[in-house]
């Protein structure tokens, strides 16, 4: 009996708990839709108290309405001063024109212009109308429309340009073509004196250079000349030297063959004749000696192909091959 007891307060407690997580969600919902409905009824009475608000102002809100067209003309125009289309433009306060750009004023009475524009930014004076007021007034053709009542001609001005065509009086500038400010012209004059003188320190650097090229090469060439002067009269001098050697080497051969042959002239004539016919006579001949059975063997040597020493200098052997040295050494056999 205790078990089914505490079974049944188990279930009842859940069941307690489940009815008080509904009772909370529910009063989370209302709380929700309490929030929802306040903010409802303040909008709509903030609503209310605005278009009271707004009856009572409504005239300066249709000042600022009426304000607005002009702020909005006036942010088209970015360069000079900006002046609203509907008012009438003071000419004798616009400013002076610059050099190079003529100015062409015309009244009230002066109209049609009689010029014909081009498109683009700026135009050019395609042809005047003979005899009409441009022509008139000498504008040149073919020049470019610089400003309209000191307004310049870019796509920013362009309702306040054409609204001041179609008005009089009117200034019309015009320059030629390919004019520039005076402030771009001496930008321009002063890059080209740069470049200038850039281009004449480029030819200044390049003229030192080849100078010192040239002084280099210079320099060289005379250094080259005194090498070969030094090389000559070095080369001229050994060549002396050896002439000289030479000579000398000739006088002692002359005075040697001199010595030599004088001692080969002491034997009688008759016999050197004598040795000379047997040497010269032909293999198995027979060759008379005049008043002598015979002549010295050394006069069979007085000739250099047959002679063993000439001139104190060893000959080649007869067949081929030189002298040995003699030796000092001998051996045993």
């Amino acid at each position: 009996m205790g078990k089914k007891k505490d079974k049944k307060d188990k279930k009842d407690k859940k069941k307690k708990e489940k009815k008080d997580k509904k009772k909370k969600e529910k009063e989370k919902d209302k709380k929700k839709k309490d929030k929802k409905s306040k903010k409802k009824a303040s909008s709509s009475s903030s609503g209310s108290d605005s278009s009271g608000s707004d009856s009572s102002s409504s005239a300066p809100a249709a000042k600022k309405q009426k304000k607005e067209p002009k702020e909005v003309k006036e942010s088209i125009v970015s360069e000079g001063p900006i002046v609203p289309v509907e008012l009438k433009v003071d000419l004798d306060a616009l400013p002076a024109p610059e050099e190079g750009i003529k100015r062409f004023i015309f009244q009230e009475s002066e109209t049609p212009l009689g010029v014909r524009f081009s498109a683009g930014f700026p135009p050019l004076i395609l042809n005047l109308t003979p005899d009409g007021f441009s022509a008139k007034k000498g504008v040149p053709p073919n020049s470019e429309v610089h400003a309209v009542n000191g307004h310049a001609l870019v796509p920013q001005n362009v309702d306040v340009v054409m609204a001041g065509l179609k008005k009089r009086p009117v200034a019309l500038d015009v320059r030629p073509q390919g004019w520039k400010p005076k402030a771009v012209v001496k930008e321009l004059e002063r890059q080209r004196e740069r470049a200038e003188a850039e281009k004449e320190a480029i030819a200044r650097r390049e003229l030192a250079r080849r100078e010192q090229l040239e002084k280099e090469a210079a320099e060289r060439a005379e250094q080259e000349r005194a090498e070969r002067q030094v090389r000559e009269a070095k080369e001229r001098e050994e060549r002396e030297i050896l002439l000289a050697k030479a000579k000398e080497q000739r006088a002692i051969m002359k005075a040697k063959k001199e010595e030599f042959m004088r001692i080969l002239n002491d034997d009688p004539e008759e016999e050197r004749d004598a040795a000379t016919n047997l040497m010269e006579a032909e293999y198995g001949s027979k060759v008379k000696l005049q008043g002598r059975r015979g002549i010295p063997l050394r006069l069979m040597t007085r000739r250099k192909e047959v002679a063993w020493i000439w001139l104190g200098e060893a000959q080649e052997l007869i067949g081929g091959g030189v002298q040995d040295p003699p030796e000092d050494t001998w051996s045993e056999g």
